[in-house]
């Protein structure tokens, strides 16, 4: 145990910060220290370790269901989910991500809950350690034909296919299965927020999205993909009005129909006024 009435506070700061983790001995040592700015470390330390030990059993709590798949003999688990239900414009895209055995050196969430930079750093981390990582993309026209639904399962299909080796077993958010896998599944009602692997997918394919509509952005500049990714915002409702839709808008979506209908009629008035 170090004599900490001994040392200067920078000779105190620079121990805490050689060591991974102080002891609770350690830490109620710096709590009885006199000095003010030794004690405002003890506080730091403990928050700090709080706040490792709720991340730890986040990791382990989002961890369970791999767990239990490894112990029954499986070993390349995948999840899978998709992003862009909601979005007036652009495609829906899923991603599949199979971890490595084991808890992830990082911690995942649902992308939703995550900033821009938080996903975008995960997204790197994602990609640096995961086994696989496979993207499935269902084009606004596909969602036209097929509705959403069935839209959003095939891209998660097409994400599963797109692994550079099949798993064995496959978590799927939601409450649907995937149809046509040749492995078992197990839908999970709001997975990216209770199991790891789906949580990882959900942040490959909301970065991917994301990064797909910055480029329609530039090819389609009046909407504002760039900032709304697709979703009706009052700007993008706004744009409809006025310049009807693009190719990449979802057609058989109420206001896209109804943007394009008036489109036809507003085309018609000038056109008749040309004849007339």
């Amino acid at each position: 145990m170090v004599e900490l009435e001994h040392l200067t506070v920078k000779e105190i700061k620079e121990w805490v910060e050689s060591r991974d983790r102080l002891l609770p001995e350690e830490i109620a040592a710096l709590e009885k220290d006199q000095r003010v700015s030794v004690q405002r470390l003890a506080a730091l330390c403990k928050r700090l370790q709080r706040e490792e030990m709720r991340a730890l059993f986040q990791r382990r709590r989002l961890y369970r269901f791999r767990r239990i798949l490894y112990s029954h003999g499986f070993k390349r688990i995948a999840g899978v989910d998709e992003v862009g239900r909601g979005p007036l414009a652009g495609p829906v895209v899923a991603a599949a991500v199979v971890l490595p055995t084991g808890l992830p050196s990082f911690g995942v969430d649902d992308s939703k809950k995550l900033s821009q930079s938080q996903r975008e750093e995960l997204y790197k981390r994602i990609k640096q350690e995961a086994i696989a990582v496979g993207i499935g993309i269902a084009q606004p026209q596909e969602i036209d034909e097929l509705n959403i639904h069935n839209a959003s399962l095939m891209a998660m299909y097409r994400a599963l296919s797109a692994l550079q080796q099949a798993p064995d077993f496959c978590l799927v958010d939601g409450r649907f299965l995937v149809p046509g896998l040749e492995y078992p599944q197990r839908a999970i009602v709001k997975g990216d927020c209770r199991c790891d692997v789906i949580a990882a997918a959900s942040v490959i394919a909301k970065v991917t999205r994301d990064r797909l509509l910055e480029e329609l952005d530039a090819v389609y500049p009046f909407y504002g993909f760039a900032a709304n990714k697709g979703y009706p915002t009052s700007q993008h409702i706004q744009a409809l009005r006025e310049h009807g839709p693009s190719p990449v808008h979802r057609y058989s979506y109420a206001p896209v129909r109804l943007a394009g209908e008036n489109a036809a009629v507003t085309r018609g008035e000038k056109n008749s006024d040309c004849t007339g």
